[in-house]
């Protein structure tokens, strides 16, 4: 046989062709048909999933806002009401105040008036204990045999209007009855130990300019408001100085110029 027959019949075998059979068709078929299946819950999946991402980032981005929102407002806040010195009294809540006549505290002394103003003192008279006053800085207080106490600067204020509220009725009473029993009152006043009621005049002005409301009256009504009055009188009763022998907002015998203790 020659070489040439031979390759003659190689190429004849190789060239044969055979027709695929149509099970072996549909096997080819079924991975592109799954690929697909796949392919389309894949994006499903992937779409699901883009939603859900776009969801949670919306909440984040809120929540962020809010945080940067309520910085900033306390930022403000602290821009606005700064405190200037440390002080164990704790922030007090605002509320709004509307502001209107009370007969009571503006009449002559009586009973009843005079049990009005003697019960906005709380317990204590408006001095509290502080203990470990270094902490805040504080200057020394009013040693006591239990510690410094320290008068809290409002009933230190409701404490001179009482007193300016009990003299002006003395004094009215006194010049139209033509009285010459407050003479040894009115003595007192103008010397020396006068001093502890004259001051004040000038201890309410400084405290007006300083915590001057700027309110626009009538009607008056502001959305700044006043610190709640309860809540300050919780403090005071956490706190008070109990061995006050005295409850009256102004007592028979005011004039002790050397010291805030005698408040």
């Amino acid at each position: 046989m020659s070489l040439l027959s031979i390759f003659s019949r190689r190429n004849e075998g190789s060239s044969t062709y055979n027709p695929v059979s149509e099970d072996e068709d549909k096997l080819l078929d079924e991975p592109t048909q799954t690929t697909k299946a796949e392919l389309e819950k894949l994006k499903q999946a992937n779409a699901n999933l883009k939603r859900v991402l776009a969801v949670f980032a919306a909440f984040f981005l809120a929540f962020l806002g809010l945080i940067a929102f309520k910085s900033w407002e306390s930022h403000e806040d602290s821009l606005l009401f700064p405190r200037m010195l440390k002080s164990p009294v704790p922030p007090m809540p605002m509320n709004i105040q509307t502001f209107e006549r009370n007969s009571l505290y503006a009449d002559r002394p009586s009973p009843e008036s005079d049990a009005a103003w003697n019960a906005l003192l709380p317990e204590g008279r408006g001095f509290v204990y502080v203990p470990e006053s270094e902490k805040y800085a504080l200057p020394p207080g009013e040693t006591t045999f239990y510690g410094e106490i320290y008068s809290v600067s409002m009933f230190h204020q409701l404490h001179c209007l009482g007193q300016l509220r009990k003299y002006y009725w003395l004094l009215i009473d006194g010049v139209s009855s033509n009285s010459t029993s407050l003479k040894p009152m009115v003595e007192g006043l103008l010397g020396p130990s006068g001093e502890h009621v004259s001051h004040c005049f000038d201890y309410l002005r400084q405290t007006l300019q300083c915590a001057g409301d700027m309110a626009l009256e009538w009607p008056r009504k502001e959305e700044d408001g006043s610190r709640t009055w309860d809540h300050i009188v919780d403090y005071m009763r956490g706190s008070y100085f109990n061995l006050s022998m005295n409850s009256d907002i102004a007592p028979d015998h005011p004039m002790h110029p050397e010291g805030m203790a005698k408040l």
